[in-house]
């Protein structure tokens, strides 16, 4: 089966969009549980690393999020049958939304996500980060200047030259305490690498001594965050073990590092 293809196209645009959305919505229902699929920049037909898929119910409530990796590639499982949109953020490119999709039980659909490179200011983006982070921070006690230098702002993020992944970002910062593992010892037993942070006296889940990753309010793996553009992040803000389980108990017995890139919030 070839997979459907959602967003904006170069050779598509104007009219014949309408057209083909609409198709698209109307084709008959899909026999899949299971989305497999792929972010592509429209213009050049590349992968979109580190973009934020999200998987969106009638209500427009998130009900799943994935990372698209190196190749662009994500899945998804909606948690039941239903209607749903898949919508992918990235910096530097316009929100895409994939038709209306009828899911339901067994096997699984190709659908690849095609993103517009927008080059965007990110003024307005910054009140929406500093208004997300104080929601988080707020019931721990805590603000950005309160974190003094365990707060990363977009302009720090931006000023660092040579950064792989956000935890090159964490460790040009020189943050107290805090240390970024690499070499075999940052790898999963699988040999996947992934994001670890750690913090003075922390112990975590599983004893591996690795902050809690907390993206855009949300807890995810350590293999998904590192596969993060780190520009695309526009605030970092580390919390030590004490700090971090007043939130999320013994979860965040290692410590945690929230993490937050751009948004759209618009519909």
């Amino acid at each position: 089966m070839l997979p459907l293809r959602a967003g904006v196209s170069a050779a598509a645009r104007g009219s014949g969009v309408a057209v083909l959305l609409a198709l698209l919505v109307a084709a008959p229902a899909l026999s899949a549980q299971t989305i497999v699929g792929r972010v592509l920049d429209d213009a050049r037909n590349s992968p979109v690393a580190g973009a934020i898929v999200r998987l969106l119910d009638e209500e427009d409530e998130e009900r799943a999020q994935a990372i698209a990796d190196s190749l662009g590639r994500f899945t998804l499982a909606p948690p039941e049958n239903g209607h749903y949109v898949l919508e992918a953020v990235r910096l530097g490119y316009e929100r895409t939304r994939s038709p209306l999709l009828d899911m339901h039980e067994g096997g699984s659909v190709p659908l690849d996500l095609m993103m517009r490179p927008l080059p965007i200011g990110l003024e307005g983006f910054r009140v929406t980060v500093e208004q997300e982070a104080s929601e988080l921070l707020t019931p721990m006690g805590l603000t950005p200047a309160r974190l003094g230098n365990r707060w990363i702002d977009r302009d720090f993020i931006e000023s660092v030259q040579a950064k792989r992944d956000i935890g090159s970002v964490i460790r040009w910062k020189n943050i107290p305490g805090a240390y970024v593992i690499n070499g075999d010892n940052a790898t999963s037993t699988s040999g996947v690498p992934r994001l670890c942070i750690q913090l003075q006296r922390g112990r975590g889940m599983g004893g591996n001594g690795c902050a809690l990753l907390v993206l855009n309010g949300m807890v995810v793996p350590e293999e998904a965050a590192v596969l993060i553009d780190p520009d695309a992040f526009e605030a970092v803000a580390v919390l030590r073990p004490t700090e971090a389980t007043t939130y999320w108990g013994t979860l965040g017995g290692a410590g945690a590092v929230l993490l937050w890139t751009t948004r759209d919030t618009g519909r």
